[in-house]
């Protein structure tokens, strides 16, 4: 399949410490896309819930005042 011993001397030179520190960068780089995005879809669904109740306690409210 692959010569393991090539393989291993290209990836031990500098263009290979290179290519593995650019792909080590990419994957951290989508990591923290796919955190942002659900963090934000999370606090985001929450924060809607809040309003949902904020306007469903403030009909309550108009319907019985204390």
């Amino acid at each position: 399949m692959f010569d393991q011993e090539a393989l291993l001397e290209y990836l031990s030179s500098p263009e290979g410490i290179n290519k593995i520190i650019v792909g080590i960068i990419l994957v951290a780089a989508i990591n923290a896309i796919f955190i942002n995005y659900s963090v934000r879809s999370t606090y985001g669904a929450i924060k809607k819930e809040r309003e949902k109740l904020k306007i469903q306690q403030a009909k309550i409210d108009k319907l019985s005042p204390k």
